[in-house]
């Protein structure tokens, strides 16, 4: 099942959030967990997170152009076939959003299609796990480890084995 479908500019604005389940997930222990990522593959290849495993749940992107694609899903969920032609269809619609004014309602005509896609009724998304990430990411805060590293996955690992 896919739980969360995210649409955003590589600039950071939410286009679309859509909530298709419950995740019961903590929004900043993700976002941290997700800037380190970003930061960690920019640095080390030059490129973009595709996605991101957990044990039974995982993150998947798709970078098109200007707009970044994601999903939060079941691991079993078969995600990629179904961000590309979400990406491909928006981008036929509504172009690559270079010019966008920020106004969101443009696109609640795309959501039914979005539904039918995932298979399910979704509902708007409101404090969204990646609006927290990338409110992170826009203010500097992305980079901001306290202590060690390692003493920061350790302590990403606890408050996973605290959420199981």
């Amino acid at each position: 099942m896919v739980h969360n479908f995210y649409l955003f500019r590589k600039s950071g604005e939410c286009v679309i959030s859509r909530d298709y389940g419950n995740p019961e997930v903590d929004e900043d222990l993700i976002s941290g967990f997700l800037s380190a990522m970003f930061s960690f593959g920019r640095n080390i290849s030059g490129s973009n997170i595709e996605s991101v495993l957990l044990k039974d749940k995982k993150l998947v992107f798709l970078v098109n152009d200007n707009l970044i694609f994601g999903a939060y899903a079941d691991r079993d969920e078969t995600v990629k076939n179904k961000l590309e032609t979400i990406s491909d269809e928006f981008i036929e619609k509504y172009g690559n959003l270079e010019d966008w004014s920020g106004d969101r309602d443009l696109f609640v005509d795309f959501l039914p299609r979005l539904d039918e896609i995932f298979g399910g009724l979704g509902k708007e998304a409101t404090d969204t796990l990646l609006d927290g990430f990338l409110k992170k990411v826009q203010t500097g805060k992305m980079f901001e480890i306290k202590g060690s590293l390692d003493e920061w996955i350790d302590s990403l690992k606890e408050k996973f084995k605290k959420t199981e």
